[in-house]
C-alpha cells in the first residue's frame, strides 16, 4: 500500500503547537493612513511605467458612483456603454 497524504498530514490544535513557533500577526494601527487596493495598483503603475501590462485596467470609483443616481434601466444601459471591447 501506498501512503496517501491523508495518512501523512497531522492536523494539531492550537493548544498544542508551541506559541514561539506560532507568529503573531502585525498590529493594526488606525492612526496611520492605509491605501486602498486601488491606490496601491495605480502606484504600482506609476512605478512600472511603460513595463505595466496593458490588460490590466484600473477603474477608479468615482465612475461607479456616479451613475448611482440613475434609474436602474439606464444605468445598466449606461454602464454597459461605458465597458471597453
Amino acid at each position: 500500500m501506498h501512503p496517501t497524504l491523508a495518512r501523512l498530514v497531522r492536523i494539531l490544535p492550537r493548544t498544542q503547537v508551541d506559541p514561539a513557533l506560532r507568529p503573531l500577526p502585525a498590529p493594526v494601527r488606525s492612526d496611520l493612513p492605509s491605501l486602498s487596493l486601488i491606490e496601491v495598483l495605480q502606484k504600482r503603475r506609476e512605478e512600472a511605467g511603460a513595463d505595466y501590462p496593458a490588460n490590466i485596467r484600473i477603474e477608479s470609483l468615482e465612475a461607479k458612483t456616479a451613475l448611482r443616481g440613475l434609474p436602474r434601466d439606464a444605468r445598466k444601459k449606461l454602464a454597459h456603454m461605458l465597458r471597453e471591447h
